[in-house]
């Protein structure tokens, strides 16, 4: 077989001047790390040979010494992205229910489940929980970045460009491609200690705490000729770090001596819960006859976790006071199961025709359990451990692609043409909980239901699936040296929401060597997601003045929902427009500037909280189901408008035994909700203010992330050491609560934080590291009164910063 198609994430290119295949999530060419902008790259092109800043679109690349030295907690590639890429927002969530379990990240200030997650140029599978209680990416089911092994990963290649028309539906915000190692021989081997070490203002306490642990190995091996096994695993064990403020017991709670015996003590839990992860990945490739390969890569994922709830009081409907006396705190305790396992076959045709075939098959399993709580309808009986859920997303994608470059008259190069079709059959299935969490109890006023979240009931479980069948094409060229230009066209059609026809044009000047302009328009759609169509579930939430109360999330066509004027869900439609130019120089200078702007339509989002004694008494009265407190459902409510710009410069010199690099990135970005529908009439006749979509919704889309982030880095290194220390700035972050009006609301003030790694070569294959995120132990402001819930609170999430102050580490690398 010939040499050039050995490594699979060699071959996987979109059009391949070498003749390989060229698909259209293709991904990069294998390059040098350490000259990661020179890196061929083609996410977001099918034209194979151009580098990140020869790209038609903005392209970050992080390289896997990128991630190993960027301060992050180890074995977190969504904290890795977050240090690296200026665009790339990931808070920790806190009391925030699956969100403290999956983290959602966010790019250019869009949804999470607006950015599309490839691996291998592949589309990845998203996951079976919802974030009903996190902030920011609230009401998405994200791809877990963190259930891909940091040791596998050659390279993330992150577009920042609108591609609905190349990849097909989510990617609005932009592309993320998670290019595999492909190494046939060595290795390395990482174990990395650390632990949080801070000074918590709230309490006037030095706390140590979160330990983490992480050990990762990965080695090649080769088959036969030219074939390769890549393979990787990890473990990471993370202790949960405590965060909460002295309690000044809520107005609401009785005050009495068994709860005010409280007063003054950390009752509540806030910060990270407890995790344990393992993580496998294998990659592999190998020759079949003399113009073929057969591809295959996959994962799997383990973990366990937990995210703490709400304090109840022991004086408290709540509780039941024989079974936890001092109160409790209902600790959500998962079990997630991530798998994923892609084959295909790949060569070149006699026509100079170039093919690829391949299936993906991916699932995510969310086991929901509850432990430390009770059924408070069940009394002395209740127990305190409940599955309150199982939760399944399984995704198959199976693609063909063609490419084939094609000689055209008065072209200095190439025309190059692809054609593709590809299927995709996604799934989702639930699975109701133990009896006794949703079971009505004997005792009556009290709430029913396991606190923290009754669980799912038989006749409330689905098992569900859809298909959707696109087909594409795109031409790009090279049409002069100075002149690129792309043309892109996609064809898709869904089985439950109908067909999309989406194109993009792009282009780029090179007016010298030194200086290029570069522009993009294009259309994009994101069908509503499986768990946003069909997930229910309850959860604790603030209500009226505050109080915590049980909401219901319900599918739009749940009888309740419809009552309260829910609609059928309709696809996201997007247009964006992106505009820059690309500055370098052979002196070791690089200046790149991306204005962009993104409009969505019908964006999908959830309601406000629908509650209060009027909403209660209406849905018994209409449908005879008693004691509903709050409801939310998905809607298509508003529009938005995005728009921002990216500025990333470079600067790199060579000294006499040792190199210096400095750089600076800013991403400034806003979102304003520019149409609202009119409220449905129903809610209007209740007379009681219930909006659709308000205050709180409102500023989740628009003000609760930073409203820009700066990072500026310095990077020596010499033969032996390399010494890296980085100062991120993050802009100012608004919180609207709407339990009373007018609602409280706070602005946090911008933040910097500092990260350092020091790393030192012992001997040829080992290196040890020290180094901190936020060595400074910089904190975000603290919340006012009416926002830090009775001073239990008293940082909130929207600052990435976080609220676990500094954080230090030993790493240890033997490269072999």
């Amino acid at each position: 077989m010939a040499s050039n198609l050995r490594p699979a994430s060699q071959s996987l290119l979109g059009l391949a001047v070498t003749g390989l295949c060229l698909s259209p999530a293709g991904i990069a060419l294998a390059a040098d790390d350490s000259e990661a902008l020179k890196a061929v790259v083609v996410v977001g092109t099918r034209f194979a040979g151009h580098s990140a800043d020869e790209s038609l679109a903005p392209v970050d690349v992080v390289t896997t010494d990128d991630m190993r030295q960027s301060a992050a907690l180890p074995g977190e590639v969504g904290a890795a992205l977050q240090s690296l890429v200026p665009s790339f927002n990931l808070p920790r969530q806190s009391n925030s229910d699956f969100a403290d379990l999956v983290r959602p990240a966010q790019l250019r200030g869009l949804s999470p489940d607006q950015t599309l997650v490839l691996v291998n140029g592949k589309r990845r599978h998203g996951t079976a929980t919802l974030t009903t209680e996190s902030k920011l990416g609230k009401g998405t089911s994200p791809v877990d970045l963190n259930t891909i092994p940091e040791g596998a990963i050659e390279r993330i290649e992150v577009l920042r460009d609108g591609a609905g028309a190349q990849y097909g539906s989510d990617a609005i915000a932009g592309v993320i491609n998670i290019v595999l190692k492909n190494a046939a021989d060595g290795g390395e081997a990482t174990i990395t200690a650390g632990q949080n070490r801070t000074d918590f203002k709230p309490t006037g306490k030095s706390i140590t705490d979160g330990d983490t642990l992480f050990v990762s190995t990965n080695a090649g091996f080769g088959i036969g000729q030219d074939g390769f096994l890549n393979l990787t695993a990890e473990y990471r064990d993370r202790d949960q770090t405590l965060r909460s403020g002295p309690d000044q017991i809520p107005f609401f709670e009785n005050q009495t001596p068994p709860n005010l015996a409280l007063l003054g003590t950390q009752t509540h839990k806030a910060g990270d819960g407890p995790t344990e992860d393992i993580n496998l990945m294998y990659n592999s490739a190998f020759g079949v006859g003399d113009s073929a390969e057969f591809y295959s890569f996959g994962s799997y994922s383990h973990r366990e976790g937990e995210g703490a709830n709400f304090f109840r009081y022991p004086d408290s409907w709540t509780n039941v006071p024989s079974i936890f006396p001092d109160g409790y705190i209902p600790v959500l305790d998962a079990t997630v199961d991530d798998f994923s396992l892609a084959a295909g076959a790949r060569g070149s045709l006699a026509s100079d025709w170039a093919w690829d075939l391949s299936a993906v098959y991916g699932s995510n399993n969310f086991d929901h359990n509850i432990t430390n709580s009770l059924n408070p309808s069940l009394g002395a009986a209740s127990q305190t451990s409940f599955n309150i859920e199982e939760l399944k997303l399984t995704q198959w994608d199976v693609r063909f692609d063609m490419t084939r470059p094609f000689e055209v008259g008065w072209f200095t190069n190439p025309l190059n043409f692809a054609w593709g079709l590809e299927y995709r059959l996604e799934a989702y299935k639930t699975k109701a909980g133990d009896l006794e969490s949703y079971q009505r109890g004997p005792v009556s006023d009290v709430p029913v239901g396991t606190e923290a979240g009754a669980g799912l009931q038989p006749d409330e479980t689905v098992d569900v699936d859809r298909n959707a069948f696109s087909a594409y094409v795109d031409f790009e060229s090279d049409i002069t040296d100075k002149f690129q230009l792309g043309l892109a066209g996609r064809f898709e059609d869904y089985s439950d929401f109908g067909n999309s026809v989406n194109g993009k044009l792009s282009a780029r000047y090179e007016f010298s060597p030194v200086f290029a302009v570069r522009g993009t328009v294009g259309t994009g759609f994101r069908a509503p997601s499986l768990t946003q169509s069909f997930f229910r579930g309850s959860t604790t939430s603030f209500g009226d003045l505050g109080q915590l109360e049980q909401v219901l999330n319900l599918p739009t066509d749940d009888p309740i929902a419809q009552l309260l004027g829910a609609q059928d869900l309709k696809a996201e439609k997007s247009v964006s427009y992106n505009l820059g130019f690309v500055v370098r120089t052979d002196a070791g200078f690089r200046l790149t500037f991306d204005y962009y702007r993104v409009n969505i339509d019908n964006r999908i989002t959830l309601s406000e909280r629908i509650g209060g004694d009027e909403v209660t008494d209406f849905i018994d009265d209409s449908l005879g189901i008693p004691d509903v407190q709050s409801v939310r459902f998905f809607t298509n409510a508003v529009d938005t408008e995005t728009k921002g710009f990216d500025i990333v410069a470079e600067y790199g010199f060579d000294l006499s035994n040792s190199s210096l690099t400095f750089s600076a990135a800013y991403n400034k970005s806003e979102t304003d909700v520019i149409h609202v529908d009119p409220n449905p009439a129903v809610l209007d006749s209740l007379d009681v203010g219930t909006v659709l979509f308000g205050a709180e919704e409102q500023n989740t889309l628009e003000t609760a992330a930073p409203d820009d982030k700066l990072i500026l880095t310095g990077h020596w290194s010499s033969e032996r050491w390399s010494i890296l220390g980085r100062a991120t700035r993050w802009g100012e972050a608004k919180r609207v609560f709407s339990f009373y009006e007018p609602g409280p609301e706070q602005v946090y003030g911008s933040e910097w934080g500092v990260d350092l790694d020091v790393e030192y070569q012992v001997t040829k294959g080992l290196k040890v590291a020290l180094g901190g995120n936020n060595i400074f132990d910089e904190y975000p402001d603290l919340s006012s009164s009416d926002i830090n819930y009775f001073g239990n609170l008293p940082y909130d999430v929207l600052q990435p910063i976080s609220f676990n102050g500094a954080f230090y580490y030993l790493r240890g690398t033997y490269s072999f």
